[in-house]
């Protein structure tokens, strides 16, 4: 409180040496100076990140190397939201745990143990809270290296879905059919991300053995030359790469095509849909499994 001494003459002048009102009129000018400072810096703390996230936006747009990702869905808004969030969360709390001790320290208290305290109780909290700072950490790298953004198609541990939300210790997704999947950061693993680049769309038609095989293969090219790229998911034409695998009865074979991100689930089904029908127009075998039950006597004999 030495910073406010210097009024004690002219106040000890309006209101006498043995006033108490003089000691009181510092401690709470200190107080409410700090306490003015605090929520200064704390008000400036919000458009002080969100300058210099723009800053660091600006510089890594200047020196990345570009990549042909034309149908990239990134997110940049809600990425920068939710780190200026966390680091102005951050911010904030040390500022204010830096004046709480500038106050304790100008009411002549001791501040050592309190720092001492609070490293030995930092440590503890470390120890207890491992999978949370885990969680936070990674969260923090999943949004600086922009590894998935909200609304891209990702696989994470078999669960195929949209992320719908990217938190500092969870991301939510959410698959076709509603289920959302809310993992912790640190337990993210290995991640397929189906949205930074064109998809393949593959297609595996089973023929039965006895299929005219020449037949088919006409008939294949002649419906990808009319096809073409009709489909306005498609980025390439249809291409059909020959026979994948043969067994006893079938032979397996294999059309793939490129079209925009997460746009091949749909396009696979409907090419099948095209193949059977194509396949049957023309008396093209397609094996499907049968059942033959037969019914016999109390001998075992079957009718």
């Amino acid at each position: 409180m030495s910073m406010f001494e210097f009024m004690r003459d002219w106040l000890v002048s309006l209101f006498g040496e043995t006033s108490v009102f003089i000691d009181f009129f510092i401690i709470g000018l200190y107080v409410v100076f700090w306490l003015l400072v605090g929520i200064g810096l704390t008000i400036l703390s919000k458009p002080i990140v969100r300058r210099i996230l723009k800053i660091n936006m600006k510089l890594s747009k200047k020196i990345r190397v570009e990549r042909e990702l034309p149908f990239a869905i990134i997110d940049q808004q809600k990425r920068g939201e939710t780190i200026s969030k966390a680091l102005t969360a951050i911010l904030r709390f040390v500022i204010w745990f830096i004046i709480i001790l500038i106050v304790l320290d100008g009411f002549s208290v001791n501040i050592t143990p309190i720092l001492a305290s609070a490293g030995v109780v930092g440590v503890a909290v470390a120890f207890g809270t491992q999978e949370i700072v885990k969680d936070f950490i990674s969260g923090i790298f999943i949004i600086m290296e922009n590894t998935f953004s909200i609304g891209e198609l990702v696989q994470i541990g078999g669960f195929t879905g949209t992320v719908r939300e990217i938190g500092l210790r969870t991301t939510k997704i959410e698959d076709w059919k509603g289920d959302y999947l809310i993992i912790n950061n640190g337990s993210i693993g290995p991640i397929i991300n189906f949205s930074r680049d064109y998809s393949l769309a593959i297609i595996d038609l089973t023929l039965g053995s006895e299929s005219d095989y020449l037949l088919f293969v006409k008939v294949i090219q002649e419906f990808i030359a009319a096809y073409g790229t009709s489909n306005p998911s498609m980025i390439e034409p249809l291409n059909y790469l020959g026979v994948t695998e043969t067994g006893g009865n079938f032979i397996k074979v294999r059309i793939i095509g490129k079209t925009k991100p997460t746009e091949h689930f749909a396009f696979e089904r409907l090419i099948r849909e095209k193949l059977f029908m194509l396949c049957k127009d023309n008396n093209i075998s397609v094996p499907i499994q049968k059942i033959e039950i037969l019914s016999g006597d109390q001998n075992g004999s079957g009718n």
